[in-house]
């Protein structure tokens, strides 16, 4: 087991809480995007771009992909430290896995802030 607190993220039953939370909340973003487009008499592109024309809808889109990439990494945490033995390639796997992530949330918030 891995002991610096940045790949912790506070222990294990913080974790718990932590995925829990995450999946409460992705579960009603999800159910919101889902209400929303059941509302809409038809789905074209259109009906696309003005959906991400509203900066409320970037934003929700924004704050779904972030808890997802938490929830995530997470679990992949979890799986690694159960089996990954060797300490430099666990140190390798969880850079990798930081450095893809930092990268797809950097594109995520330019994509879709338009920043």
């Amino acid at each position: 087991m891995v002991k610096n607190p940045f790949f912790n993220l506070f222990g294990g039953m913080t974790q718990w809480l932590y995925q829990r939370f995450s999946a409460i909340s992705i579960y009603f973003f999800i159910g919101y995007l889902f209400f929303y487009w059941v509302q809409i008499d038809q789905v074209n592109y259109q009906a696309w771009v003005q959906f991400f024309d509203s900066i409320l809808h970037r934003l929700i889109i924004t704050v779904l992909f972030l808890l997802t990439f938490f929830h995530g990494w997470i679990g992949v945490q979890h799986v690694i430290d159960d089996y990954v033995k060797h300490k430099i390639i666990h140190q390798i796997v969880y850079l990798l896995l930081l450095f893809s992530m930092m990268i797809q949330i950097i594109f995520l918030l330019l994509f879709l802030l338009e920043i």
